[in-house]
């Protein structure tokens, strides 16, 4: 409870800053957690939707084709369960972080859904192109900005502070500080949690500029 209110203040020191931008804030918000909410109800169809795919395309190292579908299925069916688990932490994380500042995108921090949601084709990422030691460097980079955000998310306080005054508003400094915070101990969280599931192409919401923690603290030093 007291982080809620903790959250609110923070939040009612750095909207009224900037009323002008309160309204796509609050879309952004909404738009989030409508996501969130549609991947927690729907994910569990990347079951039967990936067991399909994989019937469907088969493995295209084995030329009997009967063999290939049937390792094709097999295959699909484990990449569902993996789908849907990533559907589940990313939903969870958007639906109760509905809140939370997130980067704009997630390209090359853990792999990506095939589509948007669970129940389209889309295009499936293949951890073997350009190549095997290429295809997995992007489970590593969300487990380091997993760590990196979940717990050295604190510097955004300093950051923004300074930011603030910079501009002539420490007051809304102080406010963002907060809550870009806690938004990415919410986002680092969650990567760490999934770090080895698949996650959005893009978020929704409002948007942090700095890849790490100390980016905007480092820009004011």
């Amino acid at each position: 409870m007291r982080r809620i209110l903790a959250l609110v203040f923070a939040l009612s020191l750095a909207l009224p800053c900037g009323m002008a931008s309160a309204g796509p804030i609050a879309e952004g918000m909404g738009q989030r957690a409508v996501r969130g909410a549609i991947n927690l109800v729907t994910g569990i169809v990347e079951v039967p939707v990936q067991v399909y795919k994989g019937y469907d395309a088969g493995l295209s190292v084995i030329k009997n084709q009967p063999t290939s579908k049937v390792v094709g299925t097999i295959l699909g069916f484990f990449k569902g369960l993996g789908h849907f688990a990533g559907r589940e932490i990313s939903g969870a994380t958007e639906l109760f972080g509905f809140w939370a500042v997130s980067p704009e995108s997630n390209k090359g921090v853990g792999i990506p859904f095939d589509a948007e949601y669970a129940w389209e084709k889309g295009e499936a990422y293949s951890i073997f192109k350009p190549t095997l030691a290429e295809g997995v460097k992007p489970y590593g980079r969300k487990l380091v900005h997993g760590f990196a955000n979940g717990l050295l998310g604190i510097v955004e306080l300093p950051g923004q502070t300074m930011k603030g005054a910079s501009e002539g508003n420490v007051v809304k400094g102080l406010g963002k500080g907060f809550w870009f915070w806690w938004s990415r101990m919410v986002y680092g969280m969650g990567n760490i949690y999934g770090c080895l599931t698949p996650n959005p192409v893009d978020n929704p919401g409002y948007h942090w500029t700095g890849e790490y923690p100390w980016s905007d603290l480092s820009d004011q030093l």
